[in-house]
């Protein structure tokens, strides 16, 4: 065995390979920073928009969580290379994530239904 000639084994990228691979992972890295920069400018606007539960407050709630999904799918679908597995893989993926987001919005639910009764009971 020879140590001094590099393997060519399956791992082994075309350059064509690795032009396209850099190029997608630097789109990635493009959206994902724009995105960032525009998420930390409406949080650092909120203050500003959303005063004492203003009229944009839900606007703003609902596109921040926009761009966060955003974000999740490219991560997901470049750096966990989910983008290029079979459909059956990828749902057992997505699934048990979009379950994490209807538990999060329906506990959100309740405890607003909780304060709301508690609200309502103390006033007796």
């Amino acid at each position: 065995m020879d140590f001094e000639e590099p393997v060519q084994g399956h791992l082994h990228w075309t350059d064509g390979e690795y032009s396209d691979g850099r190029k997608e992972v630097l789109k990635t890295i493009v959206v994902l920073s724009v995105v960032t920069v525009v998420e930390v400018g409406i949080a650092i606007s909120y203050d500003t928009f959303a005063k004492d539960g203003g009229k944009y407050r839900w606007f703003i709630s609902l596109l921040m969580a926009v761009f966060s999904v955003v974000k999740v799918i490219y991560i997901m679908g470049t750096f966990m290379h989910l983008k290029h597995e079979k459909k059956m893989f990828i749902l057992s993926v997505l699934l048990p994530f979009l379950f994490l987001i209807w538990a999060i919005i329906a506990f959100a639910f309740e405890g607003a239904s909780w304060n709301y009764m508690r609200s309502w009971l103390n006033a007796f």
